[in-house]
Order: structure tokens, then sequence, then C-alpha cells
């Protein structure tokens, strides 16, 4: 019973640290990701990363004591709870990724930004797989012009820094696919229509 409070209290004070924290402009990253797969697939397909807002240092700590507690699948589900926006997958059988964590940390170059996500089988004719890689990481290598490149893990470890209230990419087991190009878009601000 006490663990279940303590789960509760987690998910309540992430609720509301959600709510105060102010509206922010959506941050919008157009790339575009070389499939491998041609002829079957197109060659390459556009994808658009939409991130509402960052994760914050206390929703790290909130899923760091879920996960002490020992059940993965309960820090999967409180991982789950989070929407930080979506990427799009831009083809005629396109898809929609929700994002569950977003970082973005400086660069001497720029910056770079991470998206994590459930692992999820976004290519039709792909088999489920279960195992330890539970996650999928988009990184973003942007530069100050606001232009660069980046890969895509589907099948990620992800690792969580309480101390620095961070989320990082641990490892990962296959090859990730290549994003060639990345553009940063106008920041589109919610308070205008």
């Amino acid at each position: 019973m006490k663990n279940h409070r303590t789960l509760t209290a987690l998910f309540l004070a992430a609720a509301l640290t959600g709510l105060i924290a102010p509206l922010g402009a959506t941050d919008i990253f157009k790339a575009r990701m070389l499939t491998g797969r041609a002829p079957i697939e197109p060659a390459v397909v556009n994808v658009q990363i939409e991130i509402e807002s960052y994760t914050t240092a206390e929703e790290v700590r909130a899923l760091q004591m879920v996960l002490n507690q020992g059940d993965f699948d309960a820090f999967v589900s409180a991982f789950s709870q989070y929407n930080k926006g979506t990427a799009r997958f831009k083809y005629t059988r396109g898809f929609n990724l929700p994002i569950h964590a977003a970082i973005s940390t400086p660069t001497e170059t720029g910056k770079k930004v991470l998206a994590f996500f459930n692992r999820q089988n976004y290519k039709v004719e792909a088999a489920t797989r279960v195992g330890r890689f539970r996650f999928m990481v988009m990184e973003l290598e942007i530069n100050l012009k606001g232009k660069g490149s980046g890969r895509f893990y589907e099948d990620a470890l992800i690792n969580l820094d309480p101390n620095l209230g961070t989320i990082t990419l641990e490892s990962y087991e296959s090859a990730p696919v290549i994003f060639p190009s990345v553009v940063e878009v106008v920041k589109k601000d919610p308070a205008k229509k």
C-alpha cells in the first residue's frame, strides 16, 4: 500500500509540474530519413519532430524513483504517461510516434536534441520484438544556423541520471537509421494563431 501511495504522489507531483510550467513554443525539426528499403519503400522519408516541452529534472527524478521500486513495467507505464510531442513520418503509410521524453543540451557548435519513445513497430511489415531494448531514440545534432543531421535508434536502452536531471542513450542493438539532413524550423508560438 505504501508503494502505491508513493507512486501516486510522484505522478501528482509530475502532473502539477507540467501544469505549472509556462506554455512555451513548440520546437519543430524537419528531417530526411534514409529507409534503406528501396524499391519496396521510398528511399527517403520526411519526418517532422515536434517537441512541445522538454523533460524536467523533477520528471527524471520521479521516473528514477519509480525505477528504484524494482518494477520495470511500472517504470514503462510512468514513462508512457508523459507527452512531450510527436514525431510524424510523412509518407503514404505515415505514422505518428508519441515522444515521452525530450532533452536538449548545448554543444560547442549548437545543440544536441534527444527524443525518447517506447519501442514500437512503425513499419507495417516489421515483426514485434520483445527484449531488453524497450525504447527508441532520435538524436539530432543542430548547428548554430539551425541545420544538422541525426540518427534514429529503433531498439535502444536509456539511462536516467537523477543527479543531473537528464536522460541519455545508453546502448542500442542494431545500426541506427540515418537522418542526413535536419533543419530546425522557426518555433511555433501557441499564443499566436
